[in-house]
């Protein structure tokens, strides 16, 4: 359902993903995760993240796909207040829109722990989808990265995006009302392999049986 307003068939996306080792997050990973009831809002854009070594043969495969490469930001000039973010390739088709984040390090994901809030830090692979911060993110309860707002100029992107998922019914807590603690969560920090962490397995799916094969074993 996600996938639609970006591609006509999600085996699409899944393949992409697949061949260049990248990975959806931002808001349509978040809306993978929280429930159905609960949640009035669709994602408006795409955040596909890739390394740098793939980034060429994937926006060659989204191109192919009618989308058209309408803008390219190096990091300083992007909405993101990320480190390890190289560039962002921005592509429409219609009124879809995919904004494709390069990792300025060997692997895709490494900038999403980096992201402002732990309530996007997610992100869905070819086959799994992980969720750094499980209990909160389902509850839709996020703490903000300190780092966002202490270690560099706090940009005016920031506030807007912590305004959007405001808007979104995401709620900010604090460290305090968390675990009774007036500092900055630091052993709450996560990995890839920390046991706090989620991960969802999602087997492939069968190629749908033509005509021939189905009628047969009627």
């Amino acid at each position: 359902m996600l996938t639609r307003p970006f591609f006509e068939k999600a085996e699409n996306l899944y393949d992409l993903l697949a061949a260049n080792h990248a990975v959806i997050s931002g808001s349509c990973a978040l809306r993978l995760l929280l429930p159905e009831n609960d949640v009035c809002w669709m994602p408006d854009d795409l955040d596909i993240y890739v390394c740098e070594s793939k980034v060429q043969d994937l926006l060659r495969t989204l191109m192919a796909s009618k989308y058209k490469l309408t803008s390219r930001t190096a990091a300083n000039d992007a909405p993101y207040t990320s480190s390890h973010i190289q560039s962002v390739c921005t592509l429409h088709h219609n009124s879809s829109r995919i904004d494709v984040i390069v990792s300025n390090s060997s692997t895709a994901i490494s900038p999403i722990f980096q992201f402002h809030s732990t309530v996007l830090m997610n992100f869905v692979t070819a086959h799994s989808v992980f969720c750094a911060y499980p209990e909160m993110t389902t509850n839709q309860l996020s703490l903000i990265n300190p780092f966002v707002v202490f270690c560099q100029p706090l940009r005016r992107s920031t506030l807007d995006a912590l305004l959007k998922y405001s808007t979104r019914n995401i709620q900010y807590i604090t460290c305090q009302q968390l675990h009774d603690d007036c500092q900055c969560c630091k052993d709450l920090i996560r990995s890839t392999d920390d046991e706090s962490c989620m991960w969802l397995t999602c087997p492939p799916q069968p190629n749908p049986l033509s005509d021939q094969e189905t009628f047969p074993c009627v």
